[in-house]
């Protein structure tokens, strides 16, 4: 039997038994990817799944070392630990945004010698009561349930709101955040219509 022939791959010139199961970055960089189709709230479902999958996940062999790192050290800025595991920054970065997620550690920015910087200190592990919580995955937006409809996840202003705002659109002086934690500290179910606020 004849061996079959290697394709070429047009966009980075890699050849392949099977063209077809090639996942080309230069052609996704080249022609765009079918991300630009969606819609600001599909891109925004989409990045809260692929958050739940790296919560839920185990750790791998690189984040467990970096994480035993930070855990030797307590408290540590990034260059140090970059300089410590001799990795790449955007490497390093994926790491600490896992290990963030996944809750095991806290990152600041700061600013030092005029350029900021992270600052990575550990969580301390505490008790917490988890109570089990019923998702009809049935209605289109029980991912808001999952996050106990946290505003942040839909809110219109997320592209401008930072800490740096003097009043409007900060997280540490929003509205809509500091009701959602009343609520939730009273149990109650929390539904925001932004159309509505902005309104008043």
């Amino acid at each position: 039997m004849a061996k079959k022939k290697k394709e070429v791959c047009p966009y980075c010139g890699n050849s392949f038994a099977y063209l077809s199961r090639h996942k080309c970055k230069v052609k996704e960089r080249v022609e765009g990817t079918e991300e630009e189709g969606k819609s600001d709230t599909e891109r925004r479902l989409e990045r809260i799944e692929e958050r739940k999958r790296e919560e839920g996940r185990s750790l791998r062999k690189d984040e467990r070392i970096v994480l035993n790192i930070i855990s030797r050290e307590k408290d540590i800025y990034f260059e140090q630990l970059l300089e410590i595991t001799k990795k790449e920054r955007i490497d390093l970065d994926r790491i600490l945004n896992t290990l963030s997620i996944q809750s095991k550690i806290h990152i600041d920015r700061e600013l030092m010698v005029a350029s900021w910087t992270k600052h990575i200190t550990l969580n301390e592990s505490y008790d917490v009561e988890i109570k089990d919580r019923k998702i009809d995955k049935n209605k289109d937006d029980y991912i808001l349930d999952v996050f106990s409809r946290q505003p942040c996840l839909i809110c219109p202003f997320a592209s401008k709101c930072n800490s740096t705002n003097l009043d409007q659109y900060n997280p540490i002086h929003c509205p809509w955040l500091s009701d959602w934690i009343q609520f939730s500290l009273e149990g109650k179910i929390y539904n925001i219509n932004f159309e509505e606020t902005e309104d008043k």
